[in-house]
Order: structure tokens, then C-alpha cells, then sequence
């Protein structure tokens, strides 16, 4: 059982970066301590999405253990018709303030009912799309931090191409890139940190411990060891076995056995700049 850390104001945190990044280990990772709970993919901001843990129709509520009667509530505040004020200020001004504060509303009361039934201190939301809504996000929770995950381009490149056999390399590699460029200026802020996927797999002790430092959590090396036994909810994870499986150094370097030489060098040419910006060798 996670101790109970509930005395002190909860930190909340977000867990950004392109799809294929690596955000779902980051946040398997985290949510070892038993000071840190994370949720894995709220859809919070789409409360009508197939897996949003604010639609009552999905199973993602389920799977966080979340009471039907808080989902119903929490939904009934999306689908109401905001005041007046509000829509006033909407059209005055052009900025969504209606989903600002609804999202506030709803994911303050969410992310407190699982940090809650899991005893923690620190608790958070793992949804790569936050980055398309990053200053509504930051308005809504300006006190909150925010861990941005990076990977090699070509080791996103290739996990996008061969997850499921889709072959979406260039369409994932292009999203990433977009994305960098949309969270950039906020990156020299105080309540972000950039995370390299490879750093994560390669040397978890020394970035977990930044991550710790961080959050403002005790930085032992015991946590990490996978607690599944001990997680109040593991089938947030069950669909993706890697999370329980030991850390693999090989994942961070597979694109260069996997890739041929010329899309090696195509997707090299194409993200020169984020390669530099990242500090990642541009040999093989």
C-alpha cells in the first residue's frame, strides 16, 4: 500500500511529448513512487472521447477506479451551457475561456479523487495531446510542472512504422516535430523539465532522481523496482506489457539494426535540427 502523504497541498504535474516518445514508460516509471500517482490518458479536454475518463460510456474511468456518480457529475459539467459572463468573454476575446475553466474544474476534482484512493502527494496526467492545448493548460493550472519527453527522431520514426505494422513513421516523426516547435518557448520555464527517452532507459537512476527533485519527492533507488503487486490500479498498464518488464537499453538503440541506411539517412536530413537541438549523434 502507498503510505499516506495527503497533509500537504497535492503537486500536479503533466506528462507531455509526441505520441511513440516514450511518455508511457515515463509515466509507468513515476507512478513506482509511492509518493507520485499518474493517470494514464485522461482525454479530459475531449470529456466525450471513447476514452476519456470524464465520458460515462467509456472504460477508462473504470480501469482508474473512478465511482460512476463522480464521472456522471464531472461529464454533467461539460455539457452544461456556460453563464453569460463567460460566453461574453469568449466572444470578446477569442480565447476558449468556457474549456479553461471547465478543464480546471473537472481535472482539479479528478486528479485529487485519485490522488486520494492512492495516497499520494504528487499526482499527474500522461496525455501526449496537451501540447496542442499547452497555454490553455498552463492557464488552467498555472502552479503546476510539466515533464517533457524527447526521443531520437529516427527511434521515433521506427517505432511509428512498426507499431501494429501501421508504417506511420513520417506522420509520427512530423508530429513531433511540430510539436517541438509549438513547446519550445515555454521550455526555460521553472516548471519544465525535458526528458530524453534514451537518458530514461539508459541511466534511469540519475534521471529518475532528477524527475524526483523535480517533483519534490525522496529520491531512493528502490522505487525502481515495478510495484505492480502494490498498485491499487494496474490495468491503467495492462495493455502494454513492456511497462512491467525490465528497463532494456536495446529499445533506445534498435532503430539503427531495424532502419535501412536510406531511411536512416532521409529521417536524419529531415530532423538535422532537432537532432542538434537534443544533442543526439548524428552517425550510426
Amino acid at each position: 500500500m502507498k503510505t499516506n502523504y495527503q497533509k500537504k497541498e497535492l503537486q500536479f504535474f503533466f506528462c507531455i511529448g509526441c505520441r511513440k516518445s516514450g511518455t508511457t514508460l515515463l509515466a509507468k516509471l513515476l507512478d513506482r513512487h509511492p509518493q507520485i500517482a499518474c493517470i494514464w490518458e485522461s482525454y479530459a479536454l475531449i470529456y466525450n472521447h471513447k476514452s476519456s475518463i470524464m465520458n460515462p460510456d467509456s472504460d477508462a474511468w473504470k480501469k482508474h477506479g473512478f465511482a460512476r456518480e463522480k464521472v456522471l457529475r464531472l461529464n454533467q459539467i461539460w455539457v452544461d451551457k456556460p453563464n453569460f459572463y463567460w460566453r461574453f468573454m469568449h466572444k470578446l476575446t477569442g480565447y476558449d475561456y468556457i474549456k479553461e475553466n471547465k478543464f480546471r474544474i473537472t481535472m482539479s476534482e479528478a486528479l485529487t479523487d485519485f490522488a486520494e484512493r492512492c495516497n499520494a502527494s504528487v499526482v499527474g496526467d500522461k496525455w501526449p495531446w496537451y501540447i496542442d492545448n499547452i497555454e490553455l493548460v498552463i492557464k488552467a493550472f498555472p502552479k503546476a510542472k510539466f515533464i517533457y519527453n524527447v526521443r531520437d527522431p529516427r527511434g521515433i520514426w521506427n517505432s511509428a512504422q512498426r507499431f501494429k505494422e501501421r508504417q506511420k513513421g513520417d506522420v509520427i516523426l512530423q508530429e513531433m516535430l511540430d510539436k517541438d516547435r509549438k513547446i519550445s518557448p515555454y521550455l526555460q520555464r521553472s516548471n519544465f523539465i525535458t526528458i530524453r527517452y534514451e537518458d530514461l532507459v539508459n541511466n534511469p537512476k540519475e534521471t529518475l532522481k532528477q524527475l524526483y527533485q523535480f517533483l519534490g519527492v525522496d529520491c531512493s533507488t528502490q522505487y525502481l523496482v515495478d510495484n505492480q503487486h502494490e498498485d491499487p490500479y494496474p490495468q491503467r498498464w495492462s495493455w502494454i506489457p513492456e511497462t512491467s518488464e525490465s528497463l532494456n537499453p536495446w529499445h533506445s538503440n534498435k532503430w539503427q539494426e531495424q532502419m535501412n541506411p536510406h531511411d536512416i539517412e532521409r529521417v536524419t536530413n529531415l530532423a538535422d535540427w532537432f537532432i542538434e537541438k537534443y544533442q543526439y549523434s548524428v552517425s550510426k
